[in-house]
């Protein structure tokens, strides 16, 4: 009897405990249907960092913006655009997916909702940022009952070039240092410091911008001429992104009395040993002829006949077109690089200008398929048809390329961009784009032979007609590698051929 009240009561135990689990599973698979069906509040914030959003050219950037309270924002409207053309938004999304219209053309392909709207965050990351990028930008979230909208400003840090130094009277037997630089943003700090690296305290410093809103900055320095005692000029925007030129004051006049003594020294020394030196050099150069002579005839052997021996680096002459043409390759040019203005026919041989979009902002040229980082490589380009004269050919450049050199037309072509060439435009003549522009001597071109040597560091140029030298740059130095360059120019018709 005891051991029967013993099992009914640990029956009716059980059940009750099956009973009260199963309560509290169903309370609970109710609590959760009810949160995630709680609808979105009929009013929300939105928010966004206080100050502006620092970023570098070329890299990417998220616009922070979420709303406030947190909840599902996916079937909400969410529209990111520029504070003054609120018609073509960079980003549109709507009906549960990103619209490609109406948007502004410039950010296609370089945006993106990354904070997660599920989570209530509508963040938007800009890729491959450009100095036009620079500004206000407007996150505006909306549905059938309610909008709000925030401001997020968009900064950029950008580096400027190497100040320039230069020095003049400025009476009284001082001089006058001037230091001037561009391409900054925002406003750089200028500071002059003297040899003991002491700041020099100095309130002459004149602001410029140019039309991309990048900023120029200038100075000058009043100070006692020194031939020991150099001064530095820094432009800075902060302590890692810096630039800084060193100049000794010479007093003006100085040199040029002491260039003058040397000069007529020298003169009078070469005139004196003008006769001894005549005589010896007839003979040397006569040897020297016979034997340069037997040299070339051996090159050309090595090249022309054996693909398995190449010249001896070392042994490179850069004067001498003959030697560095036996490294010649068969280059083509990538259609899919070229600007939209240029048209690439005869098997990739051919560039030549058609007509220019003003979407395409990319500087008007096409990059080669073979891209070179070591050993020697030659190719030449027929740049002028000698059917047409000088007078049909407008401009034109060649010569290399980094392969992740920045081709949008806001970045100078230059070697510090990474671009080394030469050019021809009507007018203006033959120049290489140093920094400033230097002219070249060039009095009859057609054909430009291009010689890169990757293990030497430099990139030739050279008069294919009159089998001469033009320019060498040097220090041509990646981490990447090289890809030939070919241009056109603007609005010529007249086209460029690589030569096989």
């Amino acid at each position: 009897m005891i051991n029967g009240n013993r099992m009914h009561l640990s029956s009716h135990s059980s059940h009750i405990t099956s009973g009260v689990c199963l309560r509290v599973l169903l309370l609970a698979a109710f609590t959760v249907t009810i949160t995630a069906q709680k609808p979105a509040p009929e009013v929300f914030t939105l928010t966004v960092p206080n100050g502006p959003i620092l970023t570098r050219l070329n890299a990417s950037v998220t616009l922070p913006c979420e709303l406030s309270p947190l909840f599902n924002v996916e079937p909400l409207e969410v529209r990111w655009y520029r504070s003054e053309n609120s018609n073509s938004p960079a980003l549109l999304y709507k009906d549960h997916k990103i619209q490609e219209a109406p948007v502004d053309p410039r950010y296609r392909g370089r945006v993106s909702l990354t904070g997660g709207l599920e989570r209530g965050n509508v963040s938007l990351t800009l890729e491959r940022v450009t100095l036009e990028d620079r500004g206000e930008y407007v996150c505006h979230v909306s549905n059938e009952r309610w909008y709000e909208k925030a401001n997020v400003y968009l900064s950029m840090n950008v580096t400027g070039s190497a100040p320039v130094l230069s020095v003049a009277s400025g009476g009284g037997g001082q001089v006058n240092v001037t230091c001037s630089s561009e391409g900054w943003s925002p406003q750089p700090k200028l500071t002059w410091r003297n040899k003991e690296g002491t700041e020099i305290k100095n309130e002459h410093v004149l602001f410029t911008s140019d039309s991309q809103g990048l900023l120029s900055v200038s100075s000058w320095l009043l100070c006692s001429p020194s031939d020991s005692d150099w001064l530095s000029c820094t432009v800075s925007l902060s302590e890692e992104e810096k630039r800084e030129s060193r100049i000794l004051p010479h007093k003006p006049g100085a040199w040029r009395e002491a260039f003058i003594v040397t000069l007529v020294l020298s003169l009078l020394l070469l005139c004196a040993l003008s006769t001894v030196v005549c005589i010896l050099l007839k003979h040397r150069d006569q040897t020297k002829l016979e034997q340069s002579k037997s040299e070339t005839k051996i090159l050309f052997k090595v090249t022309e006949n054996s693909q398995e021996e190449q010249p001896v680096k070392e042994g490179i002459n850069l004067q001498d077109w003959r030697q560095v043409k036996g490294f010649k390759e068969n280059i083509t040019m990538d259609e899919k690089t070229a600007h939209s203005a240029i048209r690439v026919t005869q098997e990739g041989k051919t560039a030549q200008y058609i007509k220019e979009k003003e979407t395409d902002r990319r500087h008007p040229h096409v990059l080669a398929n073979q891209s070179f980082g070591s050993e020697q490589h030659y190719w030449e380009v027929k740049v002028r048809d000698e059917t047409v004269g000088d007078c049909g050919q407008l401009s034109w450049y060649v010569g290399v390329a980094k392969d992740n050199a920045e081709r949008t037309s806001t970045v100078r072509v230059t070697p510090l961009h990474g671009f080394w060439i030469l050019s021809y435009e009507e007018g203006k003549g033959f120049h290489v784009n140093t920094d400033p522009p230097t002219s070249v001597p060039v009095i009859d071109l057609s054909v430009v032979g291009v010689f890169l040597d990757c293990d030497k560091q430099s990139l030739s140029f050279y008069n294919v007609d009159t089998e001469s030298h033009i320019y060498t740059f040097w220090n041509v130095v990646t981490s990447y590698k090289f890809l030939p360059v070919f241009s056109p120019g603007q609005h010529d018709p007249h086209p460029i051929t690589i030569l096989n």
